[in-house]
């Protein structure tokens, strides 16, 4: 066979052997075959051909068959010709012609077939039926053969493929329907994220594991993500409509976690425990907050069962239970002071946390030593493969996190920094007292994740945070905290995992009072030691086993208290260090006894030894010690017993499905508190003491109970709940009037014995999907105390007794970028004791008669919080994106309350004035950026 064309604007000629044709046009004929295999060819713009019809060539072609011919035409003129082989007829083609276009000598060779061709543009030429050629087709119908042919073989095997390409749809549109799936179950993956970035659209999977999408024919990246599993950015080939099925690998070094990182939308059905809230972490990052800083502690808020008396308030209520009743957990370290200045921000970054999860009363037995409630945050590691930078500046404080691989694919860090300026803000305001007080704060948080090989991982991180306050050059707070643990995990198989963790804190806090002869300086600290193993195992997918020790070694300095300055008349006193050891041993057993019932039981078994050195005082009445009836004092050596007590506590949750869409779930939980914080007033400071169980001092125990209704409706896209719970206190303490608690190493002189009761009911509607979407919730409830001494013996409020709670959280979100949230908060004032009237003595002195212990309330709490955000782009060849977000905390204004005090004069009664935290609106822009 030989093939001789020669151009005439310029000669090119090719004339070969048949075996010479093939190695010149090895890769072409693998890319045309692609092409020769499809029945239908686009055409379009085929009008506009003037370069194939302006160019001649003199033509001798000889070949056995039509394809053949094709070939040689093609090799020879640089000009793509696509035809379906099937198509052609089996004939030997001999042409010789002089001065004819390439459109010409096409015709020629197909005379006498059943085909016609059509041109296209200036490169291509296409082969086909005259039925076929006539159709109407989109430009991405051939955009799409253009990609096919392009592609290369080592891409094409990256990429999954939708359809086939002889049956791509003339409109050039396709709908895809794809399916998650966990690669080691084979189980659909429900709530996972998909996001598209050429078409800015993503979406979530449904309880089948799925989503429906419809695209222009053509290839794409997709970027899917999910907690528990390895990130993918998978490339797909769309030609037609399709399923497309995706497996999803697990993340090995979290095998553990895998079940409670999963927030399925049937998972508030689902989980066996209840009073169990999951963070989302992307929420919380969108949602209105103070001065643009996103909080977690802030978020937990805005959910029921969750309270706090007011801004300036360091801490949170739970379900009724005091501040220092939650036991608050960074991996495994534990924070004794969640906040920073003075609780307008919490100590927790949200830029490098991974999971977050509330347990309020009915916690499981791995959990232990507080009363109310379980915060478990859990710190994500650092990139194994490639370096980031994150961070955000705001108007009152930054942050910056680095992380990346030390050793790639084997270990990796991650650091995260975060500081506040706020003297130039307050130097703006116009009030002396503000602008002679100052505010500072920063926090440091380092990790290190080292993976020995597929079963064995080491963990080190530390925390390190300082505040700084002073008020109008009165008084001051200045505390600290240390953190620093390491965590080693086994995975015997991927049924058996073993965590052991060693941490250790330090929480130092320091409180001046600057003038007068009452000017001092109490300083106070608590330490500890913590050692837990917890060993899992799960043999089936109905079995959980868990179990474990737990210890942890106290040393608290109660108080010093020292004078400040020369002017002082303070005298200088402490309180010996205390030092105590807390060790427990847990079991829990999570077991599916059939698809509607699932049972997860527990116990605690805890040991509290209260050790010496020390000196303790014997009194004529133990029951009821007053510091002037100490008959003599027990002195006890370095490591000797002063006190004992144990704790069985029992933890029980059962789940009932009622139908695939709804469920109910009770529990109940023992827990005991061997250490709690110190205070008198409405509401701890950083300064308040922390306090070990005595011989005096009993640890306090609490029942708790709840049962709850949980139902879904409109395929999950809407959740429900109904909660009612219950707690009571056997040892709560109150304190004397006028008590004195500073440095006092007589503590239980001032103390006052009694019971406590909580009670309350919890309802949430949320709305998952959606443009418009977010949640309302509402919690009515109720804290009392009953106290020997206190309001004749009858039941009171506690401090923060909030009968009534709402909050309402609405998202407009009308693409992956743009998010409107607002939210609103309410909650019934918080109880004060206040005076009610006046008597006047015989000297003509006013004394006034005040109202029972807690018996009047301040005003009621409310405020609305605006934010827009602005998200980063996925444009994955862009490294480094920003975003954007204004918020306006307290939009209208509103003067809430903190507290409520009276100024009285000698002569005039008491005049109640109203200290308000906040009582302007606070706007804020905060740029967020990130580098990869």
């Amino acid at each position: 066979m030989k093939c001789l064309i020669h151009n005439q604007k310029g000669l090119f000629s090719i004339g070969f052997s048949w075996y010479a044709h093939m190695d010149c046009m090895k890769i072409n004929i693998t890319r045309l075959l692609i092409l020769l295999c499809i029945g239908v060819i686009p055409i379009v713009g085929s009008k506009a051909q003037t370069q194939l019809d302006s160019i001649t060539y003199t033509v001798s072609l000889q070949d056995d068959d039509l394809l053949g011919a094709i070939r040689q035409i093609e090799a020879a003129t640089g000009i793509r010709i696509y035809a379906n082989p099937g198509q052609l007829p089996d004939r030997a083609v001999d042409i010789s012609m002089e001065d004819v276009t390439l459109p010409e000598l096409i015709a020629r060779l197909l005379e006498g077939t059943d085909l016609t061709f059509q041109p296209y543009r200036d490169y291509a030429i296409v082969i086909g039926l005259p039925s076929r050629l006539n159709a109407q087709y989109a430009a991405s119908y051939f955009a799409t053969l253009e990609q096919a042919v392009a592609t290369e073989p080592s891409e094409a095997e990256r990429t999954l493929e939708i359809g086939s390409v002889e049956n791509i749809a003339p409109d050039g549109r396709a709908t895809v329907t794809a399916t998650l799936i966990d690669a080691e179950t084979d189980l659909p993956i429900v709530g996972a994220n998909v996001y598209w970035p050429d078409l800015e659209e993503g979406f979530t999977t449904d309880e089948k594991g799925q989503y429906t999408v419809q695209v222009p024919t053509g290839r794409y990246e997709v970027l899917i993500s999910f907690v528990g599993y390895e990130e993918r950015l998978q490339q797909i080939q769309v030609f037609n409509d399709g399923p497309l099925e995706i497996n999803l690998e697990p993340r090995a070094i979290e095998l553990s976690e895998v079940t409670i990182q999963s927030d399925s939308p049937e998972d508030n059905l689902d989980r066996a425990q209840v009073g169990v809230t999951q963070v989302d972490m992307l929420t919380v990052k969108k949602l209105p907050s103070f001065m643009g800083e996103s909080d977690v502690i802030k978020s937990l808020l805005l959910y029921p069962g969750v309270s706090t008396i007011g801004e300036g308030a360091i801490g949170f209520n739970v379900r009724g239970g005091e501040v220092d009743q939650n036991l608050i957990m960074q991996d495994d370290a534990i924070l004794f002071n969640p906040s920073h200045a003075l609780g307008f921000f919490s100590t927790l970054n949200t830029d490098l946390i991974q999971r977050v999860q509330l347990f309020k009363a009915t916690m499981p037995a791995t959990y232990g030593g507080r009363l109310s409630s379980v915060l478990d945050v859990e710190m994500r590691d650092g990139n194994f493969e490639g370096f980031e930078f994150k961070g955000g500046v705001g108007p009152v404080t930054s942050r910056i996190s680095a992380e990346g691989p030390v050793i790639a694919g084997k270990s990796s860090f991650l650091v995260g920094f975060r500081s506040s300026y706020t003297d130039w803000l307050l130097r703006t305001i116009d009030v002396l007292t503000v602008q002679r007080s100052s505010a500072f704060f920063y926090d440091l948080n380092l990790r290190y994740t080292h993976r020995f090989n597929e079963n064995h991982q080491l963990i080190l991180s530390g925390y390190s945070s300082d505040d700084e306050f002073t008020y109008n050059e009165e008084f001051g707070f200045d505390y600290q905290t240390i953190t620093g643990q390491a965590i080693y995990k086994t995975f015997f198989s991927d049924k058996a995992f073993n965590r052991l963790s060693v941490s250790y804190s330090r929480y130092r806090s320091e409180q001046t009072d600057f003038a007068g002869a009452q000017a001092a300086t109490l300083s106070n600290q608590i330490s500890y030691t913590r050692l837990k193993n917890q060993f899992t195992y799960n043999p089936t997918g109905d079995l959980t086993v868990e179990g474990g020790l737990a210890s942890v070694f106290y040393q608290v300095d109660p108080g010093e208290l020292s004078p400040f300055g020369d002017t002082s008349l303070v005298t200088p006193r402490a309180v010996p260090r205390e030092r105590a050891l807390e060790s427990a041993l847990f079991g829990q057993v999570t077991y599916t006894l059939s698809p509607a019932i699932e049972v997860s039981g527990g116990l605690r078994l805890v040991h509290y030894r209260f050790l010496g050195p020390g000196e303790v005082p014997n009194y004529e009445n133990p029951e009821n010690p007053e510091s002037e009836e100490i008959t003599d004092v027990s002195s006890f050596e370095s490591g000797e017993t002063i006190s004992t007590y144990n704790s069985l506590e029992p933890r029980l949750s059962v789940r009932y499905r009622l139908s695939p869409n709804a469920s109910i779930k009770a529990g109940y939980s023992r827990t005991a508190q061997f250490i709690n914080q110190i205070f008198n007033s409405d509401s701890p400071t950083p300064g308040n003491q922390y306090q070990l169980s005595t011989a005096y001092l009993e640890p306090n125990r609490a029942h708790n109970a709840s049962i709850g209704f949980f139902r879904n409706f409109a395929e999950n896209a809407w959740e429900t709940s109904f909660e009612v719970y219950g707690r009571t206190i056997d040892q709560l303490y109150d304190f004397k009037d006028f008590a004195e608690l500073r440095a006092n190493n007589n503590l239980e002189t001032e103390t006052l014995n009694g019971t406590g009761r909580a009670y309350g009911v919890e309802i949430s509607i949320k709305r998952n999907i959606g443009e418009w979407n977010g949640f309302l919730n509402y919690t009515y409830s109720r804290t009392e105390r009953q106290v020997t001494g206190i309001n004749r013996g009858e039941w009171y409020p506690s401090n923060f007794d909030l009968p009534h709670n709402l909050a309402a959280v609405v998202n407009f979100q009308p693409n992956q970028r743009h998010t409107i949230t607002l939210n609103f908060n309410y909650h019934r004032g918080r109880p004060v004791t206040a005076p009610v009237g006046t008597y006047e003595t015989l000297e003509g002195l006013r004394v006034p008669l005040y109202s029972s212990r807690n018996g009047l309330r301040i005003p009621d709490y409310h405020r609305l919080d605006f934010a827009y955000t602005i998200g980063m782009g996925y444009r994955k060849d862009r490294r480094f994106k920003t975003s954007w977000t204004l918020s306006v905390y307290n939009v209208y204004g509103r003067e809430n309350p903190f507290t409520v005090f009276y100024d009285r004069e000698i002569t005039q009664p008491g005049r109640a004035r109203q200290l308000a935290i906040l009582g302007n609106a606070f706007p804020a822009v905060t740029f967020n950026f990130e580098w990869k």
